[in-house]
């Protein structure tokens, strides 16, 4: 209710700025709204489906904004803008699907909180992704928009794909502890040390 969230919604967290590549996922999501659902499910799935984008203002974010105003996305694209980290658990668990198609990360934390929360995760398969997510998200070429708008069909559309990636993104972030980050260190400057 503090956000005057949407029902349902997809969801991305993260800066607005070009290599989160947002341009893309609005593009991927309006074909996702105008596409022949392949089921009489997934047709009920996106009817009122909505994209919530987290994040403050980065740099060159004004592309961001021209592509939600396209004909049939302004009132179902919603810049939240910061929010608190303290409500974010609550947003994740409340979407339908995290979305993080970006061109390239540090690491990928967002992708480790949503599925933490129990939301299915599709993110690029590009930079640091495919080693957080693992098997506990669909990865997807951050530049083909098709195959983006397919994997967000497939999660939103087919219950056992969502069930195995809910599932298997519990289990993923206790992969990702500071004990085991404080010992993988370790074990660098042991490694480096013997040399």
């Amino acid at each position: 209710a503090r956000y005057h969230l949407p029902d349902r919604f997809i969801l991305h967290v993260g800066t607005l700025q070009p290599r989160k590549n947002l341009v893309r996922l609005i593009e991927a999501f309006h074909q996702l709204l105008r596409m022949r659902p392949r089921s009489r499910a997934l047709k009920s799935e996106t009817s009122d489906l909505n994209l919530v984008l987290i994040g403050a203002k980065g740099w060159l974010y004004q592309e961001i904004f021209a592509a939600a105003k396209r004909p049939g996305l302004e009132e179902r694209v919603a810049f939240l803008g910061f929010v608190d980290d303290s409500d974010l658990p609550a947003i994740y668990s409340l979407a339908q699907l995290f979305v993080f198609p970006s061109l390239y990360e540090g690491f990928g934390l967002p992708v480790l909180e949503a599925m933490a929360c129990g939301c299915p995760v599709v993110c690029s398969n590009v930079s640091s992704l495919p080693k957080v997510a693992g098997d506990a998200a669909l990865l997807v070429p951050p530049t083909d928009i098709d195959i983006l708008t397919e994997a967000m069909e497939l999660v939103l559309g087919d219950a056992a794909v969502r069930d195995r990636l809910v599932k298997a993104g519990y289990m993923r972030p206790r992969e990702f502890t500071w004990e085991a980050s404080a010992l993988r260190t370790r074990e660098l400057y042991q490694h480096l040390a013997a040399r």
